[in-house]
């Protein structure tokens, strides 16, 4: 990643794993986040199904929202995506470290 987790990367990962919190008021704040970092409608849209159009942010979405589900298999599958689009193991570190401290915001 050009920079780390730069705000659009960050924005489509709070999406993914945020979205499904079912509050209006969470979604709606995450969703002016987004925006104002640059994400358009459809791609708020699909960080909010866990995806993106990049093929590089999809990696580290899905590794992210992997880690979220705690399944191995999935998080294996989903590292080595991530390592194949040439995402290093520094950046999946620092995506890991960002998706625990997004999951640790989650409001309760």
């Amino acid at each position: 990643m050009p920079e780390r987790l730069h705000a659009r990367v960050t924005a489509q990962l709070k999406l993914a794993l945020l979205g499904d919190c079912g509050c209006g008021k969470t979604i709606g704040r995450l969703e002016r986040e987004a925006r104002s970092s640059g994400l358009t409608g459809a791609e708020i849209d699909a960080a909010l199904g866990g995806r993106s159009f990049e093929a590089r942010t999809a990696a580290a979405v899905a590794y992210a929202c992997a880690l979220k589900a705690g399944e191995g298999d999935a998080i294996a599958r989903a590292h080595a995506r991530a390592l194949q689009f040439g995402i290093t193991q520094d950046d999946l570190v620092a995506i890991e470290n960002k998706a625990k401290r997004i999951l640790a915001s989650k409001p309760r």
